[in-house]
């Protein structure tokens, strides 16, 4: 990747909504070279997908909530078990294999504790393997992902 290509990155992690001849001007490239270096960026699959950043308070997700799982086996077939189980719920929006403590963290998102309550007993309980799950609650959000930190490239 040269600069051009991490100027590209940048600019389409903070607004990818943006015209392909305002981005085309932003990095000193004609739109059709833009449109380029764009589809190669994303045929070496470093752009991936494009989505909208969705404020979850805005369609009612008021309660952020992260839980530690712990199973009671580390072998290949339990966790591949559970990770097969946690992609059958919408309710879990991310699950990371951890180490430390926990073996995974779960993030989920409620509209308020009675619809989280509804989450553990109808999806987290059901996962498969579990043998102690810890919820931790985020009072607030100090910081929102804004996009990854691009290495700099060659000039």
């Amino acid at each position: 990747m040269d600069r051009i290509d991490v100027a590209l990155i940048d600019a389409l992690q903070h607004d990818s909504a943006r015209p392909i001849a305002v981005l085309a001007e932003a990095v000193a490239l004609s739109p059709s070279a833009c449109h380029r270096r764009i589809r190669a960026l994303e045929e070496a699959g470093v752009i991936s997908g494009y989505a909208a950043r969705i404020d979850p308070r805005r369609i009612g997700l008021a309660v952020e909530v992260f839980v530690e799982i712990t199973l009671t086996s580390q072998s290949r077939e339990a966790m591949d078990r559970f990770e097969r189980a946690v992609g059958d719920f919408d309710d879990i929006l991310e699950c990371h294999l951890m180490s430390g403590g926990a073996d995974y963290l779960l993030r989920v998102a409620a509209a308020d504790l009675d619809q989280y309550d509804h989450i553990h007993r109808d999806c987290l309980a059901r996962l498969p393997g579990v043998s102690s799950m810890r919820s931790s609650f985020s009072l607030r959000r100090i910081k929102r992902f804004a996009g990854y930190p691009v290495p700099r490239g060659r000039p």
